[in-house]
């Protein structure tokens, strides 16, 4: 495997001359995120022991019932966050000319600074952002969010936004359009329909769509359901990838009547297949924490990936994982090479809390990109 991934990082750097040339457009959503951390300890006035785990937080709570509870959190800091921000972070970031239709308000709040400094346009879509709680623990993060402003979120609405026409000439010139949270929006299904129905129709190109729907947890099984078959319309616009996470495809497999798989990448490729299949789009692609597994048409590969035990930050992490994968479609890379740049944008994250530019993208694939067991596929 580490042959393969010196050969992946070679290649990647030889293309380095087409990613300036390679637009992306990427909507809708923006979040301000308040950085928290759950104190378990505190030793002084300056020091504290942060709760280490989701699961010690759970048991607290679940204490708490019938009687109360109080936690001390400190605020760590407050940042630009969802899931087109953080994914466009990391696709500007390598390179790539992004042009964000992302609702960071008007005038943009300034948490936003750094981003729309690395696109190479961003428009507010006339929307304010959702703000959120954001409290990581060693094992995960937990996320409390406020955005019922999303529900004027329609059809309509787009139509108004869009009326200028910059908007179909970005995604005429994009190679790469990636749709993101469909989970936070009410009427995004028929946000979706609109889209390949009136702003996108008759494109002379065939771009990459890329979906991701940040976690549906809180809709129901016929939203889902509906959101599949939005989805679904859009190949006759491009070819169509779905990313999401492993809890995201559980998820979506029980909407659909398919098993749910557990954490081991056989179980999660197949997942992919199925949902292929049964969605009818070009590919699907899962992640977990430790690897990834995607399906297209002709083929289903996983990959181990190289997993941190001790993330410095994990909130923005799968997005991060989409910018990666994202750029691997853009420079026609191979299925587990996409997997692998997916991975090493995700890993490069979770170490340095920043997303890596090209140079530190190609580096920690040559040389940082260390599992903790091989690659179910040895080869590229």
């Amino acid at each position: 495997m580490k042959e393969s991934l010196q050969q992946l990082a070679d290649k990647i750097d030889l293309l380095c001359h087409r990613i300036s040339d390679t637009k992306v457009v990427m909507g809708f959503d923006a979040f301000v995120d308040e950085s928290i951390r759950m104190v378990g300890e505190r030793s002084s006035p300056e020091a504290y022991e942060p709760m280490p785990t989701i699961a010690d937080f759970g048991a607290w709570a679940s204490a708490s019932a019938g009687r109360s509870g109080l936690r001390e959190f400190v605020i760590q800091g407050v940042e630009a966050g969802g899931c087109t921000v953080n994914m466009g972070d990391g696709v500007a970031t390598l390179g790539f000319p992004l042009h964000a239709y992302s609702g960071v308000g008007t005038p943009a709040h300034p948490a936003f600074e750094s981003f729309i400094s690395k696109c190479a346009s961003v428009n507010p879509i006339g929307m304010d952002p959702g703000r959120a709680l954001v409290t990581e623990f060693d094992d995960g993060k937990l996320m409390f969010c406020s955005f019922s402003h999303f529900a004027q979120f329609t059809p309509e609405y787009l139509r108004e936004q869009f009326a200028d026409g910059r908007f179909r000439k970005a995604c005429e010139q994009a190679r790469g359009i990636a749709f993101t949270s469909w989970s936070v929006y009410p009427y995004m299904s028929d946000c979706w329909r609109f889209l390949y129905e009136e702003a996108l129709l008759g494109l002379s190109h065939r771009p990459h769509l890329f979906f991701d729907l940040a976690d549906p947890a809180s809709r129901s099984q016929e939203d889902l359901i509906g959101m599949v078959d939005a989805l679904a319309g859009f190949e006759q616009i491009g070819r169509v990838t779905l990313s999401v996470n492993g809890n995201e495809a559980n998820r979506i497999a029980g909407a659909l009547g398919l098993d749910a798989a557990d954490d081991s990448l056989e179980q999660v490729e197949l997942q992919c297949v199925q949902l292929r299949e049964q969605i009818g789009i070009s590919e699907v692609s899962i992640h977990l924490v430790k690897g990834a597994s995607t399906a297209t048409e002709s083929e289903a590969v996983s990959i181990a990936g190289p997993y941190c035990a001790k993330p410095k930050k994990s909130v923005g992490a799968g997005d991060r994982f989409n910018a990666g994968f994202l750029a691997g479609l853009l420079l026609d890379l191979s299925p587990l090479e996409r997997l692998a740049t997916g991975c090493a944008s995700s890993g490069f994250f979770v170490r340095n809390a920043r997303s890596a530019n090209h140079q530190e993208f190609v580096e920690f694939i040559r040389n940082d990109f260390n599992t903790e067991e091989e690659s179910i596929n040895e080869t590229f």
